[in-house]
Parts: structure tokens; C-alpha cells; sequence
């Protein structure tokens, strides 16, 4: 069995760690393509060196564009590997323009595509990762879900639960299992230098959606947020290059503390030592739950309201009072987290065997 593993950003550089090793131990590891859209070596290569994955096979070169050229770009590319390498599988991780480009090229060529943290929904139709999500499900021949809720989500969508293949796994969350696997060598390894003493409270904090990088409104009233948070508390403020080029180019005022984007096992030290997370980030407010660290996620409608039923996590708009308010509340509060919701820590092993016995 031969297996393409299509990936191009931070989380599914994680996943895939878990689950090339968990295939490895079976002679499937796989050919892996990096779609190039984290191109920035701190966004990239970092991760790969980290976490012992071989390097990608074939990397593409997207330079910054619209999504649609982007996709289009990666499909473009991304066709001519599937023809030569003649994959039996082709395996998309979450919710990316590299996901919806992989998913539609592996469709196309009439490749079994394998669609791991499927059913995730938010209802907002607005948001560009809703689209990559319900095209990527609907051609999925396998559709790994993380939690209950995303199994729930595809069977209203009307997707069969006894047809294996194609059908719907409820296997858990690999980045739990990453969380598991690599949070005591995380802490084991020399502290990053960031500017402040890691060994005292402060927020950890990050900010790249498009709904508040896209609307400059929405990034002024966070970085004021986290300058008044920052007076109290000091921010740490891991940047992603996109965020870094608008806050120069807008000439924001930055009272915090902001350091290059970091590494895997760098976040993971510093989520572990930290007070609370503020993120707009999928993967950070999931590893941060798995921690049980307050999470305060700044986003309209999130993408894992799991984490805000269970466990003390909040929701806020890119409102400066509003920020601030519910990080206060979330400092008062003391709500236990329940993650065993998404899954024991055994995702790769379990979607492992389900691709080795249908295939």
C-alpha cells in the first residue's frame, strides 16, 4: 500500500508526525508533499527537524496570493506527483487551502482520499475553512472524525455510518496524541529565550485568522486588548509572519512582548508554563485544553465549541472590552476540562488499522 500524505501548515505537520510513525511500524510511512503555503522556515522545517519526520519528497512554491490562485496553484502542481508516484491513497489533514487542493486532486485522479478531523462545522459560511471542510468530507472516501460531535455533524449531513469503506471513523484527536507524546520532552529541553521569566505568570498568546488580520478594526482591538492584559500580566506574543507584515504596515502600537513565530516543542513548554492562552488558533486552543490552561479563543464562532463545553474556555469578538472582560472571567473561574472527549490518545493507532484492514 502506498500512501501520499499532502500537508502545508503548523497542526498538520503535527498530525502527520503521529500518524507516519504509527503507519511506519507497518512498512506504510508514505510519500509526503508539503504544498509550500507555510513557507517561512519557523512555520515549516522547524517542524519536520522537531518532530523526526523524513523531509517531504516534493515541496511546491506558493509565494503569498489569493486563496483561489493558491488553490489553483497547488492542484496545478500537486497533479503531475499523484500520476508519477501512482498512490493507492491520498491522506488531507483538517481544513486548509492545501487540504481542499489535495482533496480535489486525489478526487480527480480517482485517488481514495482519507479526510482526517472531518465534520468539523461552525455555520459560518463566511469563513473560508468551511468551505475546504464540507468539499473535503463530501469527497473523502474515509472521514476520520476527532469527536462525537463531528460524527453527529456528517450524519445529519446524511453520511452513512455502516458502509466501511467509505464510511465515518470516531477515532480521536492526533493532536492529543502529539500533545502526550512529545509535552514532558518539551519541558525537558533548554527554556526558549523570549523576553520574559517564563518561570512567573503571563499569557500566552497568538492571532492569525483572516477574520481578525483581514479587518484592521479587528487587529487594533486585540493588540489593545493585550497592551491594557500586558499592564497587569505580562503577553507573550509568538508572531506569525502574516500578522507581523500588517502591524508594521498599519504601524500598530505593540506594548507586549512579541517574539518570531517558535517551534512545536517551544510553544508546548511555554502552553505549559503559562497562566492562560489567548488564540485564534484551532491547534493552540486544543493543546492548551489538553493542558488544562484557561483558554480565551477570539473568533465568531470557533471551531471546537468542545473545549468551551468542557473545560474553562471562552469565546470572545475582536472587541477590546470584551477580551478583557472574559479573560478576567476566566481567571475567576475554575471549570474542570473533560479531555477524554477527544479520544485516549491512541488516534493514529486506530486510524493505523482502519486504513491497513481496508486496504
Amino acid at each position: 500500500m502506498k500512501i501520499m500524505h499532502i500537508v502545508g501548515n503548523r497542526p498538520q505537520f503535527i498530525k502527520l508526525a503521529l500518524l507516519y510513525k504509527e503507519l511506519a511500524k507497518n512498512n506504510t510511512g508514505g510519500f509526503i508533499l508539503h504544498s509550500g503555503q507555510h513557507f517561512d522556515a519557523n512555520m515549516s522545517r522547524i517542524f519536520f527537524d522537531e518532530l523526526d519526520i523524513p523531509a517531504p519528497q516534493k515541496q511546491l512554491t506558493v509565494n503569498p496570493m489569493s486563496h483561489n490562485e493558491m488553490i489553483g496553484t497547488m492542484l496545478i502542481n500537486i497533479d503531475p506527483v499523484i500520476v508519477s508516484e501512482k498512490p493507492d491513497g491520498i491522506i488531507v489533514y483538517g481544513d486548509t487551502n492545501t487540504t481542499l487542493a489535495g482533496a480535489l486532486a486525489a478526487r480527480k485522479r480517482n485517488v481514495a482520499l482519507v479526510h482526517i478531523e472531518a465534520g468539523i462545522r461552525t455555520g459560518d459560511e463566511s469563513m473560508p475553512e468551511e468551505t475546504n471542510r464540507y468539499l473535503a468530507d463530501r469527497m473523502a472516501r474515509f472521514n476520520f472524525c476527532c469527536t462525537a460531535l463531528g460524527m453527529q455533524n456528517l450524519i445529519k449531513e446524511g453520511y452513512a455510518t455502516d458502509l466501511k469503506p467509505p464510511g465515518l471513523y470516531h477515532c480521536g484527536d492526533l493532536m492529543l496524541d502529539a500533545v502526550l507524546a512529545y509535552k514532558e520532552i518539551a519541558l525537558a529541553r533548554p527554556p526558549v529565550q523570549v523576553g520574559i521569566d517564563c518561570e512567573k505568570p503571563f499569557i500566552l498568546a497568538t492571532i492569525h485568522r483572516a477574520e481578525n488580520n483581514g479587518a484592521i478594526g479587528n487587529l487594533e482591538n486585540i493588540v489593545s486588548a493585550l497592551n491594557e492584559l500586558h499592564r497587569h500580566t505580562p503577553v507573550l506574543f509568538p508572531m506569525h509572519p502574516n500578522t507581523k507584515k500588517i502591524i508594521q504596515q498599519h504601524q500598530l502600537v505593540v506594548d507586549f512582548v512579541v517574539c518570531e513565530a517558535l517551534g512545536y516543542l517551544d510553544t508546548l513548554a511555554l502552553t505549559q508554563r503559562c497562566q492562560s492562552v489567548i488564540t485564534d488558533s484551532g491547534g493552540l486552543s486544543r493543546e492548551a485544553f489538553f493542558l488544562s490552561k484557561p483558554v480565551l479563543v477570539v473568533m465568531q464562532n470557533p471551531f471546537w465549541p468542545e473545549i468551551l463545553l468542557h473545560g474553562n474556555c471562552l469565546r470572545s469578538g475582536a472587541v477590546t472590552e470584551e477580551i478583557i472582560s472574559k479573560h478576567r472571567s476566566l481567571m475567576e473561574n475554575n471549570k474542570p476540562f473533560k479531555v477524554d472527549i477527544f479520544g485516549d490518545g491512541h488516534a493514529a493507532e486506530k486510524i493505523s488499522n482502519a486504513l491497513l484492514a481496508a486496504w
